[in-house]
C-alpha cells in the first residue's frame, strides 16, 4: 500500500503534469506516424516520465505480510542412570521408548516439535540411553526460557522421575515460562531394598606418615534386621573393615575410618558394602575417593638469643596452619642443632653481643631466614650478616606502628589487613637510617605516630642464593594481645606471619619446562585441563615451539593432544575422560634442547544417580499443576496427544508483519520502465522515426 502524504500527493500531481507536458511537446508535432501509434507513444512516455519523476522523490510503500506460527511443542526425555536401575515392576524401558517416538512423530504431524535429552548436559535429539551420571531439570527450563523467548511454545513435555541432583529446584525456573508443562512420571515411589554409600567426608591432601579421619556415611532402605561389612582398602589390600547391622528400614549411619597416609603421592581408597540379598542395586554398595599425599610438614625453627613472649606468639600464629610445624630454641643451648632439618629459620634477636653470627652462618646457610630484631640485637653484626638491610644505629630503640605499603604485590594482601594492622599498637624498632642493599619488597613501613616514614618494617629479598626477611622490631606478642582485647581473635596478626612465613618458606620452581594440571582430581563429567610453561634461558616466559603430550591410562589407552598456545604460555582442554589414573608425558623442543615434563591424575566416577532411586512424582505434579499442564502415568502416553492438543493455551498464532520499503528499490517498477521505452523505440522504429 502507497503512503501518501499532503506533499507527496503534491509531488504526483506534479509528476503527472510533468509527464504529460513532456509527452505532449515530443509527440505535438506532425509526424509519420499514424494517429493511433502516436497517441500509445504519448502513453508510454508520459507514464516512464511521470513514474522516473515520481521515484526522485523517494516515497515509501506499507508492505502487510500476514504470518501463521504453529505451536512449538519441546519434549525432553530424562536420560539418567537412575531409570534404568529404579524401575517398577512389569516396565519395559524399550517398549517405552517406542511409544515415546510415535507421540513425537505424531505431535510432528500438526506443530513444530523439538526433542532433548536430559542428563548431565542437555543435548538435542531423542536417543534414549538412560546412562547419564547426573540430572540437571533446572538448566533445561532455563534454556528454554533464553533460546525460545518469543516463541510461540504449546506446550513443553517433560518425561523423567523427578529426581535431580544438579542445579536448583526447576519449578522455580519452570514459573517463568509461558506454557503448560506436561509431565510423563517415570521411575518408582515404592522404598525398595537397597543399601549404599550415601557420602563420604575427608580432606583430599594430607601428610606423609600421618593418620588421617574419613566419616563414610551409609543408607539403608527396608532393610530390617539385615547385616552388612563396611570394607575400605588401597592398594595393598583392606586397611578398615567393621559389621554394620542395619536397625531400621529407613537406616542412616556415618562410621568414622582412621587411615594412614604412606608415601607422597595420589592414593586411591575403595569405600565397600557387602551386599544384601536382593537389594535394588549393588553398583553404589562401592565408592572411590582419592587423597594427596604431601612431603611432610614444612618445618619452622625459631632460634631466640633469650626467652622472649615474641616466642610463644609466633609459634602460636605460624601453627594455627595446619601445614607448618614448629620448634624453637635458645642459641646459647643444645637446641639450637634443630636448625639442621629446618625449612625455614626465624632468628629472634640475632646475632646479638653474646652470640656472634659466625657460628651461625654455616647452619644457615643456603636456607631461607626471617631476621627479627630487637633490643639485644647486634645491630651492625645484623647489617653484615644478610644482603637486604642495612641499619645505623646508636643503639637506642623507638616504638613504630605498621603501615602496609600499597605498592607490595609479592604476595595477596588480605582485605582490610592494614587498618586491623594499625590500630594494634607500635613495635620496638632500632632507631638510627636505614639502607636497603639489594632489590627488596618492603611489605611494611614504620609510621612514627601520624608520620608514615620511608623506613621499612618488614621487606623481603629473594635472591638466587637465598631468601630473606626482616621484621625491624619486637613485640608481636603484644599484637596478639591488643587484637585478642579489640575483636576476640588474632587474624590479623596470624595472616601477617602466615603470609611471610608461606613466602619465605615456599621453594621456588627452578624448571625451563612445567605441565600441570588444573588439579589433581577431576569427576567423569569434568573437562580435563592442563597447562604448560616454558622458560628460554633469561628466564623469559615464551611458546614459540610446539608442546605435545600423551595422557595414559585406564587399560593402557593411549589419548595424544597438542597443546594451543595462549598469550605466552600454552593450554589443553582433553575433554572429559573415563573415571580411572592417569599419567601424562608432555615433550617439547627449544633450540637443540629437549625438554619432557611428567605427572598424575585421577578422574572420578561419578556415582550420584545411585544415591537417589526413590522417583519425586510430587515435583513433577507441581511442575504441571503451577503451569496449567497435567502429569500422566506411562501408561497414558497414548492420550497425551488429545490432551495437549485440547489445551486451550496450545493456540495457533497469526500476525502481520507490516513493513515499510522504498520505491524506487523495487525491482518490478524498474522492469516496467524497461519496458515502457522499449516498447517505445520499437514502435517508434516501425514507424521510420528513431
Amino acid at each position: 500500500m502507497l503512503q501518501l502524504s499532503g506533499v507527496s500527493f503534491l509531488w504526483l500531481l506534479f509528476s503527472l503534469l510533468l509527464g504529460a507536458g513532456y509527452a505532449f511537446a515530443l509527440y505535438n508535432r506532425r509526424s509519420s506516424i499514424s494517429t493511433a501509434a502516436r497517441a500509445w507513444l504519448f502513453t508510454f512516455r508520459f507514464l516512464t516520465a511521470a513514474v522516473i519523476c515520481f521515484l526522485l522523490f523517494a516515497p515509501f510503500v506499507k508492505q502487510t505480510e500476514r504470518i501463521t506460527e504453529k505451536p512449538l511443542i519441546i519434549f525432553a526425555q530424562d536420560n539418567s542412570a537412575s531409570l534404568n536401575v529404579s524401575k517398577p515392576l512389569n516396565f519395559n524401558l524399550a517398549a517405552y521408548s517406542a511409544k515415546v517416538k510415535a507421540l513425537q512423530s505424531r505431535f510432528a504431524s500438526a506443530y513444530e516439535v523439538r526433542s532433548f535429552t536430559l542428563g548431565s548436559q542437555l543435548r538435542p535429539g531423542s536417543s534414549f540411553h538412560f546412562n547419564e551420571t547426573t540430572t540437571d531439570i533446572n538448566s533445561f527450563f532455563r534454556f528454554i526460557n533464553d533460546r525460545f523467548a518469543n516463541r510461540n511454545i504449546g506446550a513443553v513435555i517433560l518425561a523423567s522421575d523427578g529426581i535431580y541432583n544438579r542445579g536448583g529446584n526447576p519449578q522455580y525456573e519452570a514459573r517463568a515460562l509461558k506454557a503448560p508443562v506436561f509431565t510423563i512420571a517415570l521411575g518408582d515411589t515404592i522404598p525398595r531394598k537397597d543399601l549404599l554409600v550415601a557420602n563420604i567426608n575427608y580432606n583430599s591432601i594430607v601428610w606423609s606418615g600421618n593418620d588421617f579421619q574419613a566419616e563414610v556415611s551409609i543408607e539403608a532402605h527396608q532393610s530390617l534386621g539385615m547385616r552388612s561389612r563396611l570394607t575400605v582398602s588401597d592398594k595393598d589390600g583392606q586397611v578398615f573393615g567393621k559389621e554394620i547391622e542395619i536397625r531400621s528400614n529407613e537406616y542412616q549411619v556415618t562410621v568414622p575410618v582412621t587411615l594412614h597416609a604412606g608415601k607422597a603421592g595420589i592414593h586411591r581408597f575403595t569405600v565397600a558394602l557387602s551386599p544384601l540379598q536382593g537389594e535394588l542395586s549393588i553398583e553404589n554398595n562401592k565408592e572411590d575417593f582419592f587423597v594427596e599425599v604431601l612431603e611432610g610438614k614444612v618445618k619452622v625453627f625459631i632460634l631466640a638469643n633469650s626467652p622472649h613472649p615474641d616466642i610463644a606468639a609466633l609459634k602460636q600464629a605460624i601453627e594455627s596452619n595446619k601445614n607448618y610445624e614448629v620448634s624453637s630454641g635458645l642459641a646459647s643451648g643444645a637446641e639450637a642443632g634443630g636448625m639442621k632439618d629446618a625449612d625455614l629459620l626465624i632468628l629472634h634477636q640475632l646475632p646479638s653481643v653474646s652470640v656472634p653470627m659466625q657460628s651461625l652462618i654455616r647452619k644457615m646457610r643456603g636456607k631461607p631466614v626471617l631476621f627479627i630484631t630487637g633490643a639485644q640485637s647486634n645491630i651492625p653484626a645484623l647489617s653484615q650478616s644478610q644482603h637486604l638491610l642495612e641499619i645505623t644505629s646508636a643503639g637506642s630503640m623507638l616504638e613504630a606502628t605498621a603501615g602496609v605499603n600499597s605498592d607490595f604485590h609479592t604476595f595477596v594482601i588480605p582485605d582490610g589487613l592494614a587498618k586491623q594492622l594499625s590500630a594494634l599498637g607500635p613495635l620496638v624498632s632500632p632507631s638510627g637510617s636505614y639502607r636497603i642493599k639489594s632489590p627488596a619488597s618492603i611489605f611494611l613501613y614504620q609510621q612514627l605516630g601520624s608520620i608514615l616514614s620511608d623506613r621499612p618494617l618488614l621487606l623481603f629479598s629473594n635472591t638466587s642464593e637465598q631468601k630473606v626477611g626482616v621484621l625491624a622490631g619486637e613485640g608481636i606478642w603484644r599484637w596478639r594481645l591488643n587484637e585478642f582485647r579489640l575483636r576476640g581473635n588474632h587474624n590479623a596478626t596470624d595472616a601477617l606471619l602466615a603470609k611471610s612465613v608461606q613466602y619465605l618458606s615456599e621453594k621456588d620452581d627452578k624448571r625451563k619446562f612445567r605441565v600441570y594440571t588444573a588439579r589433581n582430581a577431576f569427576d567423569e563429567n569434568d573437562h580435563v585441563l592442563l597447562n604448560a610453561e616454558l622458560y628460554n634461558d633469561a628466564n623469559e616466559l615464551i611458546n614459540t615451539p610446539d608442546v605435545s603430550v600423551v595422557l595414559s591410562g585406564n587399560g593402557n589407552r593411549k589419548f595424544p593432544f597438542q597443546f594451543s598456545r595462549t598469550s605466552n604460555a600454552y593450554a589443553l582442554d582433553a575433554g572429559s575422560l573415563p573415571s580411572g589414573e592417569y599419567s601424562f608425558g608432555a615433550v617439547t623442543q627449544l633450540g637443540e634442547r629437549k625438554y619432557k615434563a611428567e605427572g598424575k591424575f585421577i578422574v572420578s566416577k561419578e556415582r550420584v544417580e545411585l544415591r537417589q532411586t526413590i522417583a519425586n512424582h510430587q515435583l513433577l505434579n507441581v511442575l504441571a499443576k503451577q503451569s496449567g499442564g497435567e502429569m500422566v502415568m506411562p501408561d497414558g502416553i497414548d492420550d497425551l496427544y488429545e490432551r495437549v492438543s485440547k489445551n486451550e493455551l496450545v493456540k495457533t498464532i497469526s500476525y502481520e508483519n507490516r513493513t515499510f520499503e522504498e520505491m524506487i528499490d523495487m525491482k518490478w517498477i524498474f522492469v516496467m520502465i524497461i519496458v515502457l521505452l522499449s516498447t517505445e523505440w520499437l514502435v517508434r522504429k516501425r514507424s521510420g522515426e528513431l
